[in-house]
């Protein structure tokens, strides 16, 4: 029985996909609380990812790639996240007297 199975793999590569999506948004709405939130899942994400190549680099056989592709992708938005809450900071100043 395979330690990592395909369909968790594409799972995560999903969940990837969907959440690039959900970050375009919450950093249109300039929302930090929404930015926060997406925020952890990203980081609950990625943690997921790094078990399942663990799991896949000690010998299931499944092809990695998209696990790579998808951890990349989440480490990316996390970063975009970032800049997001970069900028409402700045913003937040410029406004106070």
């Amino acid at each position: 029985m395979p330690i990592q199975n395909d369909h968790e793999i594409h799972e995560l590569y999903h969940l990837s996909k969907e959440l690039e999506h959900a970050v375009q948004e919450a950093k249109n709405s300039a929302d930090p609380r929404e930015i926060q939130q997406l925020q952890h899942q990203l980081r609950d994400v990625q943690h997921r990812i790094q078990h399942a190549r663990g799991k896949a680099i000690n010998g299931s056989g499944s092809s990695s790639q998209p696990l790579i592709e998808a951890q990349l992708r989440v480490e990316e938005l996390q970063h975009t996240m970032e800049r997001a809450i970069t900028n409402l900071n700045a913003m937040d100043d410029e406004v106070q007297p």
